[in-house]
């Protein structure tokens, strides 16, 4: 592949990576589309850095307040516990994920490396953000004030977002929307939940990587790629921030639903 093509892979994959429309699925989509199955694992490694980047700065102030906030509970200065347990509800959306992904990741990518499967996954992501259009307008309210059954579906949904054409975001936003959580608040607890899923799929590919020949021959291309996928994530996640607080989450449903249909086209 052509530096360019790496360049535009990381623009693909920042803004796909938060906007509901699988990051994942796109690349397996342009790799079939380029006939291109030689994209290293030093490649995804950076891009997605890139993106942990910009989910840290978007949300610093934030993740910040509520980190100082749980500390505050836990050592009894606060009668209020809502930062405590929403961590508490990260934790667990996190654990579930990582028991699924230990037992599912093998046979689920031995299964679905081929672009052919998009048609399919493309149409559960549509499915899904088209149930938003039901959210409703009645009262929102916070994750804290949920049962543990919520995180766990969310790590659950969280966990399927592993198979290309599912969408991380949009499996783990439109649950909290139907369960009538604040559009803020589900977006916030969607991407502070994607920080430890990034960090533990960068573990994992960092014991896949074999050697980092590709960063000494191409280093040019490296720094281009995580400039781009830096920049580009944080536009489209206070984009999709905007949509969002808008009630249009759904309308997203038409785009991954024309992915659907071009990859039964093209794939098929």
């Amino acid at each position: 592949m052509q530096p360019l093509h790496y360049v535009f892979l990381s623009f693909v994959q920042a803004a796909t990576e938060f906007l509901p429309i699988s990051s994942s699925g796109h690349l397996l989509f342009f790799k079939g589309l380029f006939h291109s199955s030689g994209i290293p694992i030093l490649f995804d490694i950076v891009v997605h850095v890139g993106s942990l980047i910009a989910i840290v700065v978007f949300y610093s102030k934030r993740i910040g307040k509520t980190l100082g906030s749980a500390w505050l509970e836990l050592i009894g200065k606060r009668e209020e516990k809502y930062n405590s347990i929403f961590l508490f509800y990260i934790a667990l959306s996190t654990v579930v994920t990582f028991v699924f992904y230990l037992i599912l990741k093998d046979p689920i990518e031995m299964k679905y490396r081929s672009p052919s499967i998009l048609f399919v996954t493309y149409l559960v992501t549509t499915g899904m953000l088209l149930l938003t259009y039901l959210e409703g307008k009645k009262d929102k309210s916070e994750i804290a004030t949920k049962s543990v059954f919520l995180p766990i579906a969310v790590g659950l949904l969280q966990g399927f977002a592993i198979m290309p054409g599912i969408s991380r975001s949009g499996l783990t936003i439109s649950p909290l929307l139907l369960m009538g959580i604040r559009r803020e608040e589900a977006a916030y607890y969607s991407f502070f939940l994607a920080i430890p899923a990034i960090l533990g799929a960068l573990v994992f590919k960092l014991f896949e990587m074999e050697s980092i020949g590709f960063l000494i021959d191409h280093w040019e291309t490296v720094v281009l790629c995580f400039g781009v996928s830096t920049l580009f994530s944080y536009l489209f996640l206070a984009l999709l921030n905007l949509i969002l607080r808008r009630g249009r989450f759904w309308t997203f449903s038409a785009y991954t639903l024309v992915m659907a249909v071009v990859s039964l086209i093209i794939f098929l």
